[in-house]
């Protein structure tokens, strides 16, 4: 089975991107991977056909169409199956378990560094023409996730310097010709705040985030099913924000932001509702076996 690099850009899947760029509403496949990321992962990641058509079912996703999912994630190189008498048991590829881990580390980690910025820049200089369209669209999708904002003419800068390797990737891969990437800092004509405005305008994505506070509920703990099906749902909605937000440092971010709140809030739920998952999952594995 022919598998997809565990490079840079298998990323998007993980993190909820769609060919387009779009964020939109999760599909089953989209759910599963959600799945495989807080519930499978974690408690060994193999499990029967019937626990992850339980896990689907949480969410409404009706019997055929969570089979479908299935059936397409481990055809995609997701995972593979082996027969265990009348029944199937899935196993996560070491590829999509190494792709689940790293994505793990841009979900959760999205607004919890808080180290001092020290106003160094990373600048990429990469102009596709206008005659590669498809080319200029997934440079700037996946320049994006990465956590690049443009500054226009094909001028890219990101504040996190750490991300060098991720983005010398990325232009290789989509064979970008001419590109240059150094790392520069600001003098004192401009703001560095104006730049992180131009580059990433504060206000759709503050929106956002409104939103996203405005839909949570009591964190109270329920029972475990119904706990369950609010963590999927938590994750697999927070997941998509690595996407949209260039995780700027705190020197570059609005006051108030209301990306701050959110990830308080987005952390103090999952570490709530963990157990009551990791529950539920060892409970159904054991009632299929």
């Amino acid at each position: 089975m022919l598998l997809p690099s565990a490079d840079v850009a298998p990323l998007a899947p993980v993190l909820g991107l769609r060919q387009d760029g779009d964020v939109g509403i999760s599909s089953a496949s989209d759910l599963l991977i959600t799945v495989f990321g807080e519930l499978m992962r974690p408690a060994g990641g193999s499990a029967w056909t019937q626990t992850l058509v339980a896990a689907l079912g949480l969410l409404d996703v009706e019997d055929k169409a969570a089979r479908q999912a299935i059936s397409r994630l481990g055809a995609k190189g997701w995972m593979t199956s082996e027969r265990v008498g009348r029944k199937s048991r899935w196993q996560l590829t070491e590829w999509a378990t190494d792709l689940l881990v790293r994505g793990a580390d841009r979900i959760y980690g999205l607004g919890a560094d808080d180290h001092p910025w020290n106003g160094e820049w990373l600048v990429l200089l990469a102009s596709v023409p206008e005659t590669h369209r498809p080319l200029r669209s997934r440079l700037a999708v996946q320049l994006g996730w990465a956590g690049f904002g443009t500054l226009g003419q094909g001028v890219w800068v990101s504040p996190r310097v750490e991300r060098e390797r991720e983005a010398a990737a990325i232009v290789r891969d989509l064979d970008v010709e001419g590109a240059v990437l150094f790392r520069s800092a600001m003098t004192d004509i401009g703001s560095p705040l104006d730049v992180a405005e131009r580059a990433w305008p504060p206000g759709p994505l503050a929106c956002q985030y409104e939103a996203f506070l405005s839909q949570l509920d009591n964190p109270a703990i329920l029972n475990d099913a119904a706990t369950t099906r609010r963590l999927i749902e938590l994750v697999d909605t927070w997941r998509r924000f690595p996407l949209i937000d260039p995780d700027l440092p705190r020197e570059l971010r609005p006051a108030d932001w209301p990306g701050d709140r959110a990830a308080r809030e987005f952390a103090m739920r999952r570490s709530a509702w963990a157990s009551s998952g990791a529950d539920w999952w060892a409970a159904i594995e054991r009632s299929f076996e």
